[in-house]
């Protein structure tokens, strides 16, 4: 290999360092918690909007199952905008989707 050869390869290999050096690693994502308007639930979510947690007050017992959907929802959403997260599409609606009618079913909350 020519010396002006090398050289070249040897700046090529600096600048390509230089430019990986400028670049920002992400910082990895952190998880975060919300919780709804009233207190109800407080859920925690990982950096990726993920849920990894819910705590439920006392009074949630005095809730329509519509109300504690909507409780849960609301402390989701919030956690999840805590993550700064763009969210790609909207939460689903728990009380019309078939795991919650099965498990209303399950818990006497519905007929057969």
């Amino acid at each position: 290999m020519h010396t002006d050869d090398l050289a070249t390869v040897l700046a090529s290999g600096y600048a390509t360092l230089k430019e990986a050096r400028a670049v920002e690693t992400p910082q990895p994502a952190v998880g975060t918690r919300g919780q709804d308007r009233a207190g109800h639930v407080e859920v925690a979510v990982d950096g990726h909007g993920l849920l990894t947690g819910v705590v439920f007050s006392d009074g949630i017992d005095e809730l329509r199952p519509a109300e504690l959907e909507s409780a849960l929802l609301e402390a989701l959403q919030s956690a999840h905008d805590a993550t700064g997260r763009t969210r790609v599409r909207s939460l689903p609606e728990i009380g019309n989707s078939e795991v919650s009618s099965q498990a209303r079913r399950i818990v006497g909350m519905e007929g057969d």
